[in-house]
C-alpha cells in the first residue's frame, strides 16, 4: 500500500483540462470496494487547470493498492506535468 499525494502544474501560456484516475482498484478484503476488478475510479475528470498555474488534485493520503495504476491525460491543447509524493507502507 502507497500513501499518495497529486499536483498537477501547467508549463504552458494557455489553459488546459486534465484526467486523472485509478484503474484496476481491487475489491474486498484486499482493497477498496468496488463493482468489480477493473473498475476506474477519477479523481478528476475535464478539470481546467488555468495557464501558469498549479492544480493541488489531492493534499490529503489517497491510499492505492498493490496493481493499481495512477492514470491520467491532458487535452490537446496541454503541456501539463504531474508531481506525485508517495511513502509505502509495508506491514510485511
Amino acid at each position: 500500500m502507497a500513501e499518495t499525494c497529486v499536483d498537477i502544474i501547467n508549463v504552458k501560456a494557455s489553459a488546459a483540462n486534465v484526467d486523472l484516475f485509478v484503474d484496476g482498484m481491487g475489491s474486498g478484503t484486499t482493497g477498496v470496494t468496488t463493482s468489480g476488478a477493473d473498475t476506474t475510479t477519477y479523481l478528476a475528470k475535464t478539470i481546467a487547470v488555468p495557464a501558469d498555474s498549479t492544480l493541488v488534485v489531492s493534499n490529503t493520503p489517497i491510499y492505492l493498492m498493490e496493481g493499481d495504476i495512477l492514470k491520467g491525460g491532458a487535452s490537446a491543447s496541454g503541456d501539463l506535468d504531474l508531481f506525485i509524493s508517495f511513502e509505502v507502507l509495508n506491514d510485511a
